[in-house]
């Protein structure tokens, strides 16, 4: 299972540039001389060449990634108050105790599930970078096409 922000970049720019952006990311991290104008650069050239529409779709892209990824981090303590509350309610119940015992185990893996997704998307520091270096380059080409598209409507 990978983050939402990997899912992302992977699927814009293929799982080589992603894995290219990973590596610059995590060396600079290394030397503690954090540069992402490799980066921004790469995905700049990548995207210079489509049109506005393009780029707003890909900014709808991010916005949901980004909505996806707060929405995994504000649903994991529900999701644990209810693994709690019906671990809770089926021990309390006077049910057949295999079945209490399959279904809390049950309810153990899946919760276990969205646990390991929850810890996935909330320390992906490195692949929270490199979208926000992506979400800088998008913006700027927002304003560099309607920027473009105004000076050529006003030379028409």
């Amino acid at each position: 299972m990978a983050s939402v922000f990997k899912k992302l970049i992977s699927k814009e720019f293929g799982e080589n540039k992603y894995n290219k952006y990973f590596f610059v990311c995590q060396k600079s991290l290394e030397d503690k001389s954090f540069d992402s104008k490799e980066i921004y650069n790469d995905i700049y050239e990548n995207l210079k060449k489509l049109d506005r529409n393009a780029i707003r779709k890909m900014q709808e892209r991010l916005n949901d990634a980004l909505f996806l990824a707060v929405r995994i981090s504000k649903t994991y303590f529900f999701s644990f108050l209810f693994y709690l509350g019906a671990a809770f309610f089926l021990i309390t119940k006077d049910i057949n105790p295999i079945i209490t015992i399959i279904s809390i185990i049950l309810m153990s893996v899946c919760f276990i599930a969205k646990t390991y997704e929850f810890l996935i998307n909330k320390y992906c520091f490195i692949d929270a970078h490199i979208v926000l270096v992506y979400k800088t380059v998008l913006e700027r080409m927002v304003i560099l096409k309607e920027i473009e598209n105004s000076s050529s409507s006003n030379n028409s």
